[in-house]
């Protein structure tokens, strides 16, 4: 969100004398606002009838973290594997998405909003109890924090937390103990960190029950409920807007990443920006230990990805008001501020990463301000917002008011493709995501959208832009067409989002959280194709769940790649289980895996329509 713009005069229709009544000046305002090879060793496969997984733990040759390059023992797949299929879906496929509403809104502070306040609050999604279901935590402002106990066909359980003020979410491993932890990046106060010791408690109908107790006075640990305990794991002074866990060090324990939005962060902390910027934060067990990248920042998204093909995961920081994106890259002295991009967005709101041309790398998406329809109301709804910026000349700049699409040149650097793409425009965007939703082997691209503060829209009813949600289908060359018909096009002022596979039947549901309206979860009915979902596990690391490995699908008609994440999009956390779409007349062949360490694993696949847990014995 920013009140300031730079003025790029790109569209087509301004050539054309735009729209009668309003001025070039407005019209040009309007406009950008209008096993590789290498085999391992096979120490144990079982399959469980009960929940449909097939199990395979494996343990990697080499010793010393680098990749192996010969095979120990080859990977023996037992006889009695067989084919595993997802839960069928009780209902027949619609071509569409179903929603259905949360008990979650994420309310303000007063009864107006205002700017900050529009910005909304995150979400995760993570198996938090170990059922096998993955389990949704929605942040909040003016009301509770929740978690969303996920009972299966959609039924979920709500608990709340005493507290709200957050925005982002990640749910992670911090302590390597097999449960997954609850962070919270909080408005006024440090990180919320709470710990899951896995002792839920059931009450009536074998329902999880919710009880809250005070530690004593100069405990660390202040406050419980049930199953979590919250920890001060962060200087009191230590303010985030969002953050990304992975192994950034290599020492096999989740490192720490978290940016600021200073211009909130001053207005709630009496213009101390002691505790602002870009830090990372060193995992050293029972500490973090900070390097601060950046005094200052605006920032709204945060990306752990590997920049430069060298196997090391760097750091991707978008900022809003116009501030430049920014870019640390892991070197042997330390993380090196690097130039990456020769075009960014001008606001960035989001960051996404997928392989959306299946060859074997990562493009990336990011997120501004532009409308998608150059219609007359969307430019009369956007006129007094324009006419009160500030024209400034951008020869040689690098920041464009549109989306960013980040596409490999082969050479080491990157082009911006986003209108060659189509997804150059899809309004005031917040969380933007990549999944295969179709399940035809190509990843596709959802974007929720809307605005809504006092101070920008007051001349509109309820001070709101009101916007649909966009959903793009990949026509199989990394090229994108809306589908309207997904039924994805809501307009309820959508902000945090993500994807995941919440019914088990193989395809990929959205979560999104919204401002001033439910929390919805879309169901996926639409027709066509198979899929592989696959969970890592490595028990015997600090990194249980394998964030930052990187997994590669061979089928009979393509290849695809994945990476497990703890965040992304708009201030929300990644399910660690992976997702594999293929055509229905596909069948999966094999499976690469990277690990965070740089050790690989190759494995055969069983049928499609499987969930695979691989686990990691050393």
């Amino acid at each position: 969100m920013s009140n300031r713009i730079k003025i790029k005069p790109l569209i087509p229709l301004l050539k054309q004398g735009g729209f009668p009544g309003f001025s070039r000046k407005i019209m040009v305002g309007l406009f950008w606002a209008l096993l590789a090879i290498a085999l391992t060793s096979c120490q144990q496969i079982e399959t469980s009838s009960e929940t449909d997984v097939v199990f395979v733990t494996i343990t990697p040759g080499s010793p010393n973290g680098a990749p192996t390059s010969t095979p120990a023992v080859s990977l023996e797949v037992s006889p009695a594997i067989s084919e595993q299929p997802h839960r069928a879906s009780p209902y027949p496929c619609e071509d569409r998405f179903i929603p259905h509403s949360l008990e979650h809104i994420t309310a303000i502070s007063g009864e107006i909003v205002k700017k900050f306040g529009s910005n909304g609050a995150g979400l995760a999604i993570n198996d938090l109890d170990r059922d096998g279901d993955l389990d949704l935590v929605l942040a909040n402002l003016a009301g509770s924090n929740a978690i969303f106990w996920n009972e299966g066909d959609f039924a979920f359980q709500k608990q709340e937390f005493p507290f709200g003020q957050s925005r982002a979410v990640s749910i992670v491993d911090i302590d390597g103990d097999g449960w997954q932890d609850i962070v919270f990046a909080r408005r006024e106060t440090a990180p919320s960190v709470w710990m899951n010791d896995g002792t839920f408690q059931k009450g009536e109908n074998n329902q999880k029950t919710h009880r809250q107790t005070s530690a004593q006075p100069g405990q660390q640990q202040f406050k419980q409920i049930d199953g979590f305990t919250r920890l001060d794991r962060f200087s009191p002074s230590q303010r985030a807007y969002t953050f990304a866990w992975a192994d950034l060090d290599g020492d096999v324990d989740l490192d720490l990443v978290l940016a600021t939005y200073q211009t909130e962060y001053r207005r709630f902390n009496n213009y101390d920006l002691s505790g602002g910027g870009v830090v990372y934060y060193e995992n050293r067990g029972d500490d973090f230990i900070a390097t601060h990248l950046a005094t200052y920042s605006q920032a709204l998204a945060l990306l752990l990805v590997d920049l430069n093909d060298d196997e090391h995961l760097d750091i991707w920081v978008g900022h809003d008001f116009l501030m430049p994106d920014q870019v640390w890259l892991r070197t042997d002295d330390g993380w090196q501020e690097a130039t990456r991009f020769d075009e960014i967005a001008q606001n960035t709101m989001s960051f996404a990463a997928g392989d959306i041309n299946n060859d074997g790398g990562v493009e990336l998406f990011a997120a501004d301000m532009m409308p998608y329809e150059p219609t007359q109301a969307a430019l009369l709804a956007w006129a007094p917002l324009m006419e009160t910026m500030e024209d400034v000349d951008v020869a040689h700049d690098q920041q464009i008011i549109q989306n960013v699409l980040q596409v490999a040149t082969g050479d080491g650097g990157f082009e911006n493709q986003a209108v060659a793409r189509g997804v150059e425009a899809t309004g005031w965007s917040w969380s933007a995501q990549f999944g295969d939703l179709d399940q035809d082997g190509f990843l596709d691209l959802y974007v929720v959208n809307g605005m809504a503060a006092e101070e920008m829209f007051g001349h509109l009813p309820n001070n709101e832009l009101i916007e649909e949600n966009l959903v793009f289908q990949n026509d199989g060359t990394g090229r994108f067409k809306p589908r309207p018909d997904w039924g994805l096009n809501a307009t309820a002022g959508g902000r945090g989002m993500n994807m995941a596979d919440l019914d088990g039947d193989g395809d990929l549901d959205i979560v999104v959280n919204n401002l001033l309206s439910p929390a919805v979860v879309y169901e996926n009915r639409l027709c066509g194709g198979h899929s592989l979902t696959v969970d890592l596990q490595w028990p015997k690391s600090k990194n249980t769940y394998a964030i930052g490995a990187r997994l590669a699908l061979q089928t009979t008609t393509g290849r695809y790649m994945r990476e497990i994440r703890s965040n992304s999009g708009y201030l929300s956390g990644e399910p660690s289980q992976v997702h594999f779409g293929f055509p229905a007349d596909s069948r999966p062949i094999s499976l690469d895996i990277q690990w965070p360490d740089g050790r690989k694993s190759t494995l055969p696949v069983p049928p499609s329509s499987t969930r695979l847990i691989v686990e990691r014995t050393n």
